[in-house]
């Protein structure tokens, strides 16, 4: 179950501040198929103006996660940042599903971050599930529900 999450060196404009306790799980797509984490972390300074990316761990198509901001709060989720784990996926899943190497590399970090924070699948969200929240992220192709359903799978064979 546990992934090895790569460390890349990315600058941040400001210093961060340490998540408290997360509770829950906040899903994302780039939107862009073509991003990666460190074009993401240049296009969250430069269009954003944030202190870098936004995200907390980004998957990238080939499965690899990749640190972001770590477990400090993030920028992903308007008013959910503080108590939230933000996990961005490359792609676009309006148009295509995620790669099966990315599926099991977000079930297993989802997994693992539900152990250690004791988090409810329930808790496990897309942003379109956010109140406010008018975008399709993490995708219109991505089912949450079935998501959850597989993740009460899995922690089901872990017990």
């Amino acid at each position: 179950m546990e992934r090895e999450i790569k460390v890349i060196d990315l600058k941040f404009n400001e210093e961060l501040i340490e998540i408290n306790k997360p509770r829950k799980i906040v899903i994302h797509h780039t939107h862009n198929p073509n991003l990666t984490v460190e074009s993401t972390h240049k296009l969250h300074i430069e269009r954003f103006k944030w202190a870098g990316i936004g995200y907390n761990y980004f998957i990238e198509k080939s499965g690899d996660i990749f640190q972001g901001r770590g477990m400090y709060i993030g920028a992903h989720a308007k008013n959910h940042n503080r108590d939230s784990i933000g996990i961005a996926l490359a792609g676009n899943f309006d148009e295509t599903l995620p790669t099966e190497e990315q599926s099991e590399s977000l079930i297993d970090i989802c997994l693992e971050f539900m152990i250690n924070y004791d988090i409810e699948p329930s808790k496990v969200i897309g942003h379109r599930e956010i109140e406010g929240v008018e975008k399709t992220c993490p995708g219109l192709l991505f089912d949450m529900d079935k998501f959850r359903e597989l993740l009460i799978d899995r922690l089901d064979k872990i017990k």
